[in-house]
């Protein structure tokens, strides 16, 4: 009898442990992929709570909490909020406050109810966890088929500084902050124009990075807008920290040593290239932006040469231009004349050169190479060290190394001179991005003038003008105004003729609208002179 008894208990007991043994593997699996499991919440508050406890809520950062509503006698409302991400004063006084007394049902709560601006409705697990871990607050009411989506997000963000490796002597010293809404805004203030647009894109798998596209309608080229969008969303990965890494993976020619994608921190450089028709490409947490298209030409463009007069912006440029010629061919020339090419010099100019290394124990090659590594490693220490010792151990370090390498023996006088305006003239680069370029062409023109003298010299750079003609940014020529030749670009090029003279944007981007400026008419003509003096 007590047999017959015990059966029933003994399967109960028994479908009990299965059940608790299953319960429990689901929530090891739950806690190692919070998004797998059923993709829609149905309005369980309980099941929710059990599913976030399993995930996000072991992490002591996110909140989770049983709140009791008049409006709510079937249960508890549930409300989940990251500490840290999420405004908890906002939290407290224009979402629970009001839910606290509020006698609305929960189907009516972002209506009038709930205070802040955005409010929105989600029923898909994967959005509502990504929603929480971007430091909205959910709410979850028993038997309503959603949850609420609060935005209360409050990022912890820096004020907006002066630029820092973009510097200027004249000009708006604004830069960008790591906050995707605070660039945001910060464009919407220089381009007050409905005609600004931003297309937001979500890069990642496991990060999900927010980013955006900024562009002017009507203004930059419609082909050009959709290439850039479907090429970040194409980017398959885990996650993307700034936008170097972004850059490589969207832009033309990825294993090129030239940059396709122009980098900026400066708010004014930015505003100037939306105007031209080009497209920006920003991303939450990095202070740099991203333009396209940028040919060559482009990262010799800085944003000083718009705040100053047409006459010293054309100097500067110049100057620019034969400091990049001096950066590439002095060593080079220096070592083919010397070595492959001495016939080439004058008589008297050949004694001296080899006369200066009598004694000395290496080649001109070596001690170029010497001091190169000498430079290069003065120059990491630079950086590495703190702003207040930097200076003083790049100034100091250069004299010392300079005079001692004399002294011992090791470097020609005419070595230092050279390697010093070398070194001078690859830092007159405005761009960072394209010294390291510079200097890597550079070291292949040292090696071919060792090797075959001026003619290597000569027909390394044939090579590196034909790369540059075949390739391409955003379907712009990348050696642009030189290949193709294009005559009326050459107002912003090299140099810089008066704003009197520019009225047609850059052909890069390819604008529908190409008149940045219309001519002045004979009826706003006496207008324009009323104020002159004399006749």
């Amino acid at each position: 009898m007590s047999t017959a008894k015990g059966e029933p208990i003994q399967e109960i007991l028994t479908e009990l442990r299965q059940l608790d043994e299953t319960l429990e593997s689901w929530l090891a699996q739950l806690a190692q992929n919070p998004l797998s499991g059923a993709a829609e919440y149905v309005g369980d508050v309980r099941a929710a709570y059990a599913r976030l406890k399993a995930g996000m809520g072991r992490n002591s950062d996110v909140l989770l909490r049983f709140l009791t509503v008049p409006a709510c006698p079937d249960g508890p409302v549930l409300v989940a909020a990251v500490d840290g991400l999420t405004d908890t004063q906002m939290v407290d006084q224009d979402v629970i406050q009001p839910l606290l007394t509020t006698q609305s049902p929960p189907a009516g709560w972002g209506q009038g109810v709930i205070s802040p601006a955005h409010v929105s409705q989600s029923r898909r697990w994967p959005d509502l966890l990504q929603k929480l871990a971007s430091g909205n607050t959910l709410l979850f009411a028993p038997g309503l088929p959603f949850a609420w989506v609060v935005d209360t997000v409050k990022y912890p963000q820096r004020s907006i500084d002066r630029p820092q490796t973009e510097l200027a002597v004249r000009g708006p010293e604004e830069a960008f902050t790591e906050v995707l809404l605070t660039q945001k805004a910060q464009i919407r203030h220089r381009l007050r124009t409905p005609q600004l647009m931003f297309h937001d894109v979500t890069i990642g798998q496991v990060q999900q990075t927010n980013a955006t596209v900024a562009y002017l309608e009507g203004v930059a080229n419609e082909a050009l807008v959709r290439t850039v969008v479907e090429r970040i969303q194409a980017v398959d990965i885990d996650g993307a920290v700034n936008v170097t890494q972004l850059a490589g993976l969207i832009r033309d020619h990825p294993l090129s040593i030239f940059p396709t994608i122009r980098q900026t921190e400066r708010l004014d450089l930015a505003v100037w290239r939306l105007l031209e028709g080009a497209v920006v490409i920003m991303m939450d947490g990095d202070p740099f932006v991203l333009i396209a298209p940028a040919p060559l030409i482009d990262f010799y463009r800085t944003a000083m040469d718009y705040s100053s007069s047409w006459i010293d912006t054309s100097f500067v440029r110049t100057v620019r231009f034969l400091g990049w010629i001096m950066g590439i061919y002095l060593p080079a020339l220096f070592v083919a004349l010397s070595e492959v090419n001495p016939s080439v010099l004058p008589t008297s100019l050949y004694v001296v050169m080899q006369g200066s290394n009598v004694g000395l124990p290496f080649p001109p090659v070596v001690q170029v190479a010497l001091m190169i590594i000498v430079i290069e490693t003065l120059r990491e220490a630079a950086l590495r060290l703190p702003k207040a010792l930097s200076t003083t151990i790049g100034t100091v370090g250069a004299i010392v190394v300079g005079t001692a390498v004399v002294k011992a023996g090791l470097v020609d006088t005419q070595i230092i001179v050279i390697m010093t305006l070398t070194a001078l003239s690859l830092f007159s680069t405005p761009v960072y991005e394209l010294t390291g370029t510079w200097r890597a062409i550079g070291f292949l023109m040292l090696v071919s003038a060792l090797y075959f003298g001026i003619m290597g010299i000569a027909l390394l750079t044939v090579a590196v003008i034909a790369v540059l003609v075949d390739m391409r940014t955003f379907g712009t020529p990348y050696f642009e105004p030189w290949a193709p030749f294009r005559g009326p670009e050459w107002v912003d090029a090299v140099w810089r003729v008066p704003w009197t003279r520019i009225t047609r944007r850059w052909s890069g981007p390819r604008s529908p609208k190409r008149d940045w400026r219309r001519p002045v008419t004979v009826e706003a003509e006496p207008l324009l002179n009323k104020g002159r003096i004399g006749p």
